[in-house]
């Protein structure tokens, strides 16, 4: 026999309820899960749900928010305390990625799913070396295959990358034609305009100020070449 979900929440336990399911989720819990946790409508979840967001955002004691990244919802860090959390875990953090890097990033954010060669067409160089550390990053996976010859890799955008930039939905993104972009701070200025605040947590002049990595300048450099004809 199934087991029977008799749990009962009262309507003064729910927020408390709520609360406790984002802090211990890690990837983030959907409205659904919630919903069937608890046995409450997703109604009335998503109605506490927006109050405790709305309290953990202006609440100027409270370094914690709540965000949703596509259909799911996670407790995370403020960017308000992102320069604590550098000194703490500092020098573990991730070595800066270079503008190349971002100019890769921009392509597939604005035409995902997209394969390796689409991207080298619109950048003119190869972007194997690249495409692979943004991977290692967690801001693009694999999307399935193309349906053509040689079944090319699909990459889009992740959940990380939503989370760190601040957005909802690769939705949020202004419609942008393929390098319609003048420079790669239109991708950041992009961002900010669509996460409605001016503090972010990664900026393009962050990564500038810092100095590249040396693998980054060497992959760069390689770059330089232009790619070869792709199928």
């Amino acid at each position: 026999m199934d087991d029977v979900n008799d749990i009962v929440i009262t309507a003064e336990e729910l927020p408390a309820a709520i609360e406790a399911m984002l802090f211990v989720s890690g990837d983030g819990i959907t409205v659904a899960e919630m919903s069937s946790i608890v046995n409450i409508p997703a109604k009335d979840i998503e109605a506490v749900l927006s109050d405790l967001m709305n309290r953990y955002e202006q609440n100027p004691w409270s370094g914690i928010t709540i965000r949703r990244a596509d259909d799911k919802y996670s407790m995370m860090t403020k960017p308000s305390v992102k320069k604590v959390l550098d000194q703490m875990f500092s020098p573990r953090n991730s070595v800066p990625l270079s503008s190349a890097s971002y100019e890769t990033l921009a392509v597939i954010a604005y035409n995902q799913p997209c394969t390796r060669a689409a991207v080298e067409t619109v950048r003119g160089v190869s972007s194997d070396s690249i495409i692979s550390r943004l991977l290692d990053r967690g801001w693009i996976e694999e999307a399935g295959t193309l349906d053509a010859p040689g079944r090319p890799a699909l990459f889009r955008t992740s959940k990380q990358f939503l989370t760190e930039f601040g957005i909802s939905s690769a939705d949020e993104l202004p419609s942008m034609e393929l390098m319609s972009y003048q420079t790669i701070r239109d991708l950041e200025n992009s961002l900010r305009k669509a996460a409605g605040a001016e503090d972010k947590q990664i900026t393009i002049d962050n990564i500038i100020e810092k100095n590249v990595d040396p693998q980054e300048e060497q992959d760069n450099a390689q770059d330089q070449a232009p790619a070869d004809d792709k199928e």
